[in-house]
């Protein structure tokens, strides 16, 4: 039971503690003419790509996780969801347009 409620309990956690939002920027540099427009355009390419990465990572890590309830078996799925969040993420800033630094 224990085991159990701690599974349900690892699926919820956050999938990636942190983002790299900071690694990319605008491939074309003219696509905006002020700042203003291409913070807000990366701000929201970041909200889009932050959103469809959380959601891939935490499908997998649910996934991983209800295989089978063991202690090794939460720690991988922690592991894969980390790297899928940061290979979503990074596919989804490349397909709007940004590059990485």
């Amino acid at each position: 039971m224990l085991l159990l409620m701690l599974a349900s309990l690892s699926a919820c956690a956050p999938a990636a503690s942190t983002a790299p939002e900071k690694a990319f920027i605008l491939a074309d540099p003219n696509k905006y003419k002020t700042d203003a427009e291409k913070e807000r355009a990366l701000e929201l390419a970041q909200t889009v790509c932050k959103t469809k990465a959380m959601t891939a990572s935490a499908e997998l890590e649910k996934t991983i996780a209800s295989e089978r309830h063991s202690m090794e078996n939460l720690d991988k799925a922690r592991e894969k969801s980390a790297e899928m969040y940061t290979t979503s993420f990074s596919l989804c800033m490349l397909s709007n347009g940004y590059i990485k630094k």
